[in-house]
């Protein structure tokens, strides 16, 4: 998988992804113009959307109607490192009469690539190409 970030213009960046665009800025009190998600805010997307796939694959698998399904995240931003932290997640499955499935269900939440990426402290590497 590769995917390539272009500086455009201020704090500006567009990302490629495939044949997708994804526009990344900084709210203005960080100098940005406020015209996309900041980083953070597509890392948290992706860690809800990551689990939300999974769940509705296992509600599909099951028979719970995931009509109305809602994930709401939460995050705290620390300082010195820089990074979130006390990251928490509530799933919402409203016309879903879950039962005895409940712990099915957040088990199935926690087998997230992004979910475990995180929890398993990802390998990062990080390099300098000049010219």
């Amino acid at each position: 998988m590769e995917i390539t970030l272009n500086y455009k213009t201020g704090k500006k960046f567009l990302t490629k992804i495939g044949q997708h665009e994804i526009a990344v800025d900084l709210s203005v009190e960080h100098g940005g113009d406020d015209s996309a998600p900041n980083p953070s805010d597509y890392f948290l997307v992706s860690l809800t959307s990551c689990i939300g796939f999974y769940v509705l694959g296992y509600c599909e698998n099951v028979g719970l109607d995931p009509t109305g399904m809602r994930i709401v995240i939460r995050a705290d931003k620390e300082t010195n490192p820089s990074r979130l932290d006390n990251i928490g997640l509530d799933i919402h499955l409203p016309a879903a009469e879950v039962g005895k499935r409940r712990e099915a269900v957040l088990n199935v939440a926690r087998k997230c690539v992004i979910h475990n990426t995180i929890k398993h402290s990802a390998g990062i590497t990080i390099d300098l190409k000049t010219g």
